[in-house]
């Protein structure tokens, strides 16, 4: 199977909604940026870096304008944002900006201020159009300090910083809409995903795609057809794996994800899928819901043997795919 890599960096992410399971937690909102006085902006020397207030995708949100001058170093927009972390945890923002290849870090400091934690992004491509991005306690990493301990119990500050990459240059990065919410500490494994279908065959009912038996299958007539799992809750995961039955495949389809059954998001289009097992890469995806709509013309009836929702290890990189 030919799988484009277009949008290989894109996270999949979005905005807790009230129609989820009703154990998430709220999101909760740390700055909504209508104001920036709880913020200053700083640099290295010979950076030059200051902050304004524009248009968001809500209300009003906050740019860090930086021009490196020439030279290596490093802007941060910071301030103070007292911190106390329970088990699980996901911090969440809109982000957009502009310029060279630059490292984009979230770092996380202290009452000390010596001890930091970081989410470090090198070389990172920022968008040009408003985009949700999730900064989960996976994710947050002990980057430098005098303490043993290196879990992340408070911290004191929040700062966005971008430090001189490939690029150097000059550009700017903006935020949004800074939120945090607790998220359930929960080791159980996920529940079985629930199948309905536009369509199927007596002997080939939606269900068969997901009984992990692979002598059964979903079976429904070719044309247009989609196949809908509910994946039981809300869910990370990084990628599918379809194992169509011989000569019953799919040559032309689209996957989507929701969060709630009824806004959906399309991540990837497959135009020429030549059947047997496809594995398709999803890195960094989130959803309760997921849609596969199948787009060939009429022929031989489809017939999906088991769709695998794979861990966030399946794509974690692309050598990991591969």
């Amino acid at each position: 199977m030919r799988h484009p890599w277009n949008g290989w960096l894109l996270a999949v992410a979005f905005a807790l909604s009230p129609h989820a399971l009703a154990a998430e937690p709220a999101a909760r909102v740390l700055d909504d940026f209508e104001t920036l006085t709880a913020w200053n902006a700083v640099a290295s020397d010979s950076v030059s870096a200051s902050r304004r207030q524009v248009d968001g995708p809500s209300g009003r949100a906050l740019c860090l304008d930086y021009d490196f001058n020439g030279v290596s170093g490093y802007a941060v927009a910071r301030r103070t944002l007292p911190m106390m972390y329970p088990a699980n945890y996901e911090y969440a923002l809109q982000l957009r900006g502009s310029g060279p290849l630059n490292n984009l870090e979230f770092k996380l400091g202290d009452a000390s201020g010596d001890n930091v934690w970081w989410v470090n992004k090198p070389n990172y491509p920022l968008p040009a159009q408003w985009t949700p991005l999730k900064l989960k306690k996976r994710h947050i990493a002990f980057a430098w300090g005098p303490s043993e301990d290196k879990t992340l119990r408070s911290t004191q500050t929040f700062e966005v910083t971008i430090s001189a990459g490939k690029g150097g240059g000059k550009g700017e990065v903006c935020i949004d809409q800074l939120t945090f919410r607790e998220l359930p500490a929960d080791d159980t494994p996920p529940p079985r995903p629930v199948a309905t279908a536009s369509s199927q065959r007596v002997y080939g009912a939606a269900a068969n795609a997901v009984d992990d038996d692979s002598s059964t299958a979903w079976r429904a007539p070719a044309g247009s057809q989609a196949l809908t799992l509910d994946l039981g809750r809300e869910r990370e995961f990084g990628g599918i794996t379809l194992h169509w039955a011989e000569g019953r495949q799919a040559s032309r389809y689209r996957i989507a994800l929701s969060m709630d059954g009824r806004d959906w998001h399309e991540v990837r289009v497959v135009s020429a899928g030549n059947g047997s097992s496809d594995p398709i890469a999803l890195p960094e995806s989130e959803a309760r819901y997921l849609r596969l709509q199948l787009d060939d013309g009429p022929g031989a009836e489809y017939a999906l043997s088991e769709v695998d929702v794979e861990s966030l290890a399946f794509a974690a990189t692309l050598n990991d795919f591969i």
